[in-house]
C-alpha cells in the first residue's frame, strides 16, 4: 500500500483522533504508511502538538463536555466514559493540562467547558 500523502495522512490521523481519542499512534501509522518517528515530526510540524499530547488533550476535552452543566460529578464515571485506565490518571491529565484538581474544575468553570475563571 502506497503512503498517503504529509497533507491528507495528517488530517486522516486528526480526524481519527478527534473521533477516538484513546486510538494510540501506531494503530494511525500502521494505516498510513509512515514510521512512527517520521509521523511525530510531520505532526509536530502541522499541529504544533505531538500526536500523544493531542490526544491527551482531546480526551480531557471529552470529559469537560460530558461534565457541561452538571452541578455534581461522578469523576470516576467520567473517567471510565472517556477511556482512561483509572482515575488517578484521569487526575494527573487533569492537573498537568488544566493546571487544576476535577474539584476545582467546577468551581470554576466558565460558559466555555474549556475555561476556567482566574481567582485574583
Amino acid at each position: 500500500m502506497k503512503p498517503l500523502d504529509r497533507y491528507a495522512a495528517i488530517a486522516m490521523a486528526l480526524q481519527e483522533f478527534r473521533k477516538y481519542p484513546t486510538t494510540k499512534v501506531s494503530e494511525v501509522t500502521d494505516k498510513i504508511g509512515f514510521s512512527t518517528r517520521h509521523f511525530n515530526q510531520l505532526f509536530r510540524d502541522q499541529v504544533g502538538l505531538t500526536p500523544k499530547l493531542f490526544c491527551r488533550v482531546r480526551r480531557l476535552q471529552q470529559a469537560l463536555d460530558l461534565v457541561s452543566g452538571k452541578d455534581q460529578v461522578d469523576w470516576a464515571d467520567t473517567a471510565i466514559a472517556c477511556g482512561y485506565f483509572d482515575q488517578a490518571h484521569f487526575i494527573h491529565d487533569f492537573r498537568s493540562l488544566a493546571n487544576c484538581t476535577p474539584t476545582e474544575y467546577l468551581a470554576q468553570r466558565g460558559f466555555h467547558p474549556c475555561h476556567v475563571v482566574l481567582l485574583d
